[in-house]
């Protein structure tokens, strides 16, 4: 996951973090500097979110194909 993570944040694509409690967030991310947490911009505010909380992460690639 943290693999997938990375990729999104170095190409900028918008990722889907979903939760134990089904909860999900919608947006861009930044890796902090001990990967521990990541900040994610979603439609409501900015957090950090422990990668520990973090059940899927999916990555959302906008664009024509």
């Amino acid at each position: 996951m943290i693999r997938d993570l990375l990729i999104a944040e170095k190409k900028q694509h918008e990722v889907c973090l979903i939760f134990e409690d089904k909860s999900k967030y919608i947006g861009k991310i930044e890796m902090s500097a001990d990967r521990e947490r990541v900040k994610i911009k979603h439609q409501k505010a900015t957090e950090w979110i422990p990668l520990h909380d973090i059940v899927s992460c999916s990555t959302i690639i906008n664009g024509s194909f």
